[in-house]
């Protein structure tokens, strides 16, 4: 059984242009995301899935000269750019991850693909349903190759067909879901990258932690010490979790 990270980025961003190219500690952010994601025990392999144009191909050369392989696709039917990624790789249960996500944490995939293989009859797993309990940028969703290809074929609205799990979220009276929560609800942690205060937040926690090795929780631990210093994160809309950026 063949488990595969696909890291979606994009140069393309309203908010903040290129920010998966941005220095974090020292490196793109993107780099920090593909190492963090590593350390995972249960991924087999990792990729960038891209769109094809050409203001991508920085990103393309960045990846092939550190290591990982790209797949390039359509920029804004997410959706159909990582299915081609899954098929192309041979993939048998895909976890989607986000480059504007530099604090994943390896274990926390390891713990969501472990509740997938562990639930037979689940077509997903993931941390984000009955209820969002994880920081913004922890969401870790496991994904059967059967399932992506259903969406893949029923999601016929060209608007949701840009955030790869909406149709799962939309019609989970069709999927049998597994779910992995965390016991206090941390939804309110803004780790995410989406504009400049968010890259000057995650910023202070590898500074303070000055590797890529870290846990998820003792990211938190600093947090609680250094919250009081950052701006309140933007406002997140309601439909967020449904709708949310996918790079």
């Amino acid at each position: 059984m063949k488990i595969l990270g696909i890291v979606v980025a994009r140069r393309g961003s309203e908010r903040l242009p290129g920010k998966v190219l941005r220095e974090l500690a020292g490196e793109p952010m993107l780099l920090k995301v593909l190492a963090r994601a590593s350390h995972s025990t249960r991924l087999n392999d990792l990729v960038v899935a891209l769109p094809d144009n050409k203001a991508d191909d920085s990103i393309e050369s960045l990846c092939l000269s550190s290591g990982y392989y790209c797949f390039r696709g359509s920029e804004y039917d997410l959706l159909d750019r990582v299915y081609r990624t899954a098929i192309a790789y041979g993939a048998d249960i895909i976890v989607p991850l986000r480059a504007s996500c530099p604090l994943i944490d390896g274990q926390l995939v390891d713990q969501v693909v472990e509740k997938l293989l562990e639930s037979k009859d689940a077509d997903w797993c993931t941390n984000r349903l009955p209820k969002h309990s994880y920081p913004e940028g922890l969401e870790i969703d496991a994904i059967r190759i059967e399932t992506l290809r259903r969406a893949w074929h029923e999601d016929s609205h060209p608007g949701p067909r840009q955030h790869l799990e909406s149709f799962l979220i939309r019609r989970v009276d069709l999927f049998n879901t597994a779910s992995v929560s965390h016991t206090h609800d941390l939804s309110h942690v803004p780790w995410q990258v989406l504009t400049l205060p968010d890259l000057d937040r995650v910023r202070a926690i590898f500074e303070k932690l000055g590797n890529n090795t870290f846990s998820w929780h003792e990211a938190l631990a600093v947090w609680e010490t250094i919250a009081d210093d950052y701006s309140p994160a933007e406002p997140i809309p309601n439909s967020y979790w449904h709708t949310r950026e996918s790079s």
